[in-house]
């Protein structure tokens, strides 16, 4: 089907410009053919680069450019809230050449727990035989079947061409993540979002917002969006009034539904709250009666993620009692508290790359050790060195020992992420042992551990990579981890005294 772009936009085009037909929109000048329309938005880590980008575009038969600001270049239409309009336009292309039933989205936010509870989400979903897909940082595409992501939400093209391409292989539901870069930059904006889902908020992220109020309000403008039925907001959380008044003045009025685990005015509740090595079980209080949960998943954390999870699901339209018959047989998220088991000792991989993530998974884990709980983990290069300290303190105050090691030092020296790491940390009292290499430090955590104890290793959780000098080297601290388990027994290397 031929269409024009004013049949998204009603634009007037010098027809000079072009003779080829409108073939879509492209963000890639890399990747512009014929009859594309090029979006040149302004670089955040390139700025500079954006005229090139464009003139590139065009030399490849861009019929035009739409860019965010002036770069004085022929065939140029300049439209300052281009990032805004860029998913709905891509939306109604779609639409107009290859109609579907647009999913209907649950979209979750917050610093931690957005990758658990939209896996969780999807996880429910499907249990009532509804096809949901998920999008986020361990992957796109409709359970179980999932492809890497390379970021956690998707440019707005991408984004909406996936939505488009999952809702045609038959999806009714799709649980994605709504990162602070995502929301800032518009990518989500042409989505069909039902119901927001916000979990917590705490340091990160700085080296782009600068501040972490303005962080915060990156965050709510997830709860403006217009086409909200419902929003789950955690009570527990410090920023959560942020995320209530930006709901609350929502035009489109929607339903606001709290959950605590502390706080019995939470629209839902807990009581009973039991923790094992197998995981937790609870009574869920909910407006409509008490329910009997039995999770499988590990931690105080995955406690208000599971919650999170149950009361998106029941917004979508599923009964609670059903829902809860299924949280047995949950998975969540890889690379999220994904345990491997060793005769008596407990190896866990996740996540956590922020002080405040790590110290909910030591604290939580801190319940169920019987010995000695360690802590492995590194700082990723090129990100906000300001929080690099703050993770060793948190290691240092709910662990013991600690293992420093790398992380992904990307194009920075790992000599400055390890001296910012160790900056300004007093180590007298605590068992601290420096090991450079990631899989020695894995090795050697492996070679150590005794009977009942939990070693947590940090930082990359599902990732299968890390990014040295700028290339990423084949690395999943799961296979790692069960590497090393399978060499044993052999001798400890004395190699990595403590400090």
């Amino acid at each position: 089907m031929s269409i024009s772009f004013q049949q998204i936009h009603p634009i007037s085009i010098d027809a000079a410009w072009y003779t080829q037909p409108f073939q879509g929109f492209c963000l890639d000048s890399r990747k512009v053919e014929a009859g594309h329309i090029f979006i040149a938005l302004n670089s955040f880590s390139q700025p500079e680069k954006t005229l090139q980008f464009a003139q590139n575009a065009l030399d490849a038969g861009a019929l035009i450019v739409i860019s965010e600001a002036a770069l004085g270049i022929e065939k140029e239409w300049v439209c300052s809230e281009v990032r805004d309009l860029i998913g709905g336009w891509q939306k109604q292309y779609l639409q107009l050449t290859d109609p579907t039933q647009p999913l209907r989205g649950i979209a979750v936010t917050g610093t931690n727990g957005k990758t658990t509870i939209s896996r969780l989400i999807a996880e429910l979903i499907t249990s009532q035989h509804h096809g949901c897909a998920v999008m986020g940082t361990t992957g796109n595409g409709i359970l179980p079947n999932l492809t890497p992501s390379t970021h956690t939400t998707l440019d707005a093209l991408q984004l909406q061409s996936a939505l488009h391409d999952y809702a045609k292989q038959g999806a009714s539901f799709v649980a994605l993540e709504a990162s602070s870069h995502g929301l800032e930059q518009g990518r989500l904006n042409g989505c069909d979002l039902e119901i927001a889902v916000y979990s917590n908020l705490s340091r990160d992220h700085l080296d782009y917002h600068g501040t972490l109020e303005a962080y915060a309000e990156a965050k709510a403008l997830l709860f403006k969006f217009k086409t909200l039925k419902a929003v789950v907001i955690n009570l527990d959380d410090a920023h959560a009034n942020i995320m209530l008044d930006a709901a609350k003045t929502n035009p489109s009025q929607p339903k606001i539904l709290t959950y605590s685990l502390t706080q019995a005015s939470a629209d839902y509740h807990i009581a009973d709250l039991q923790y094992r090595l197998s995981g937790a079980s609870f009574s869920l209080i909910t407006p409509t009666g008490c329910y009997a949960v039995q999770s499988p998943l590990l931690g105080h954390f995955n406690v208000e993620n599971l919650l999170a999870s149950l009361i998106a699901a029941e917004c979508a339209g599923f009964a609670l009692d059903k829902l809860v018959q299924f949280v047995p047989q949950l998975q969540g998220a890889p690379g999220r508290m994904q345990v491997i088991q060793d005769d008596e000792r407990l190896f866990v991989v996740d996540y956590a790359h922020t002080p405040d993530a790590l110290i909910q998974v030591l604290t939580t884990l801190k319940r169920h050790v019987n010995g000695q709980l360690w802590a492995v983990f590194g700082c990723g290069g090129d990100r906000d060195r300001g929080k690099r300290p703050l993770m060793t303190q948190a290691a240092l105050d709910h662990a013991n020992p600690v293992i420093l090691t790398s992380d992904n030092p990307r194009t920075e020296n790992p000599e400055q992420i390890f001296a910012d790491m160790k900056q300004g940390i007093h180590f007298a009292q605590h068992t601290m042992h420096e090991i450079h290499d990631r899989r020695e430090a894995i090795k050697f955590v492996v070679a150590q551990a005794q009977a009942g104890d939990i070693v947590v290793i940090a930082g990359k959780g599902h990732e299968n990579y890390q990014e040295i000098d700028g290339v990423r080297h084949w690395f999943d601290d799961v296979v790692e981890v069960q590497s090393a388990i399978a060499a044993q027994p052999h001798a400890v290397d004395s190699a990595y005294p403590a400090q």
